[in-house]
């Protein structure tokens, strides 16, 4: 660790000379990477991870992946994604990008967008429903309907996307059953029970929007942090490292973000999404497939936050068991409650 924050460190003050960089450098962490943020520009370094979804030990394997970063993200956000820069070690030891040298690392070179437009955080000050903000919204749709209507559909059948659904069941429960969360297991496990009935009761509605060539690379994260709204709204930071986990249904991409909005107090959000990208689309799913949308959603995010508490000194610890547990209840809800998919 004391090795990695001095490369860290030295990346950061490299940054902060005054031929690289325009201003005062920040610092932020996430689970994968290390943030460096500048006034106008923002450096994403990739951490030398290993989980069940992607393997980032190796050099080669950062270096694809943020060339896979750039590359996707291109699709939504053309002008934002500028360069994958290589980390240069010198012969007199010191940190350079690009040059000759020893490579020993690569980073992702975005422009910074601006924060107060970010989608979260104009939620937070005005989850209400105002004419600017509907139309806002409007545009936001429209740049979605232009993605999705291009986005390149999968081959896969759905008994074989059916297998994406049962690793990430098996995942979610791998997760939910540690003994740190004992007190709920019984819980877990009907809602478990409930997702299998669901999906197997309503395979059929499945099935059709698989046979319509409604399964596409979407985006895969389309959260409301990942979303700024510009004009035109700019949207980023795709689920790059696994493409099972971006064949999505384009309802199913919208159901999640309606989801994550009526989480941040914005339930309008949601219904004027489906209403709207249905139009565009000249589709809508069965009410049904949507709710088991959601459903699956909603226990995939209980299973990311609470994996932060299984780590040895968790950021924010206090944050993930009652966030989980409001996902959690949603899937509950859907799923076990009255009127739910499993009943």
């Amino acid at each position: 660790m004391g090795l990695l924050l001095g490369f860290v460190t030295e990346i950061k003050e490299l940054l902060e000379d005054g031929s690289v960089s325009d201003g005062p450098v920040v610092v932020r962490e996430t689970s994968k990477s290390w943030i460096f943020l500048t006034p106008t520009l923002v450096y994403k370094l990739k951490k030398q991870v290993r989980d069940d979804l992607q393997d980032l030990t190796s050099l080669r394997a950062r270096h694809d992946n943020c060339l896979m970063e750039v590359d996707l993200n291109r699709r939504l956000a053309p002008e934002e994604y500028l360069d994958v820069i290589p980390i240069i070690r010198r012969n007199n030891g010191h940190l350079g990008f690009g040059g000759t040298g020893e490579k020993i690392d690569w980073m992702v070179k975005m422009q910074r967008l601006p924060a107060d437009h970010m989608l979260d955080t104009i939620i937070a000050k005005h989850a209400t429903e105002t004419p600017d903000f509907r139309r806002s919204f409007e545009r936001l749709v429209e740049r979605l309907v232009d993605f999705y209507s291009d986005c390149a559909p999968s081959h896969l059948n759905a008994t074989e996307l059916g297998t994406i659904f049962q690793d990430q069941q098996a995942l979610n429960a791998a997760c939910l059953r540690d003994p740190t969360f004992k007190e709920f297991h019984q819980r877990f496990e009907v809602v478990f029970d409930g997702l299998s009935i669901a999906f197997s009761r309503h395979f059929d509605l499945f099935d059709a929007r698989v046979e319509g060539g409604w399964i596409r690379e979407c985006h895969g994260d389309l959260r409301p942090e990942h979303i700024c709204m510009t004009n035109p709204p700019i949207v980023f930071d795709c689920l790059e490292f696994n493409r099972n986990l971006r064949l999505a249904d384009p309802f199913s991409e919208v159901v999640f973000l309606g989801m994550e909005a009526d989480i941040l107090g914005a339930p309008w959000i949601k219904p004027m999404l489906i209403d709207r990208l249905a139009s565009g689309l000249s589709a809508r799913p069965d009410s049904k497939l949507l709710h088991l949308y959601e459903a699956l959603h909603a226990l995939l995010r209980t299973r990311l936050c609470l994996a932060h508490l299984l780590v040895t000194n968790p950021r924010t610890p206090k944050k993930w068991m009652p966030l989980g547990l409001q996902y959690f209840e949603r899937a509950e809800r859907l799923l076990c409650g009255p009127g739910g998919l499993a009943r």
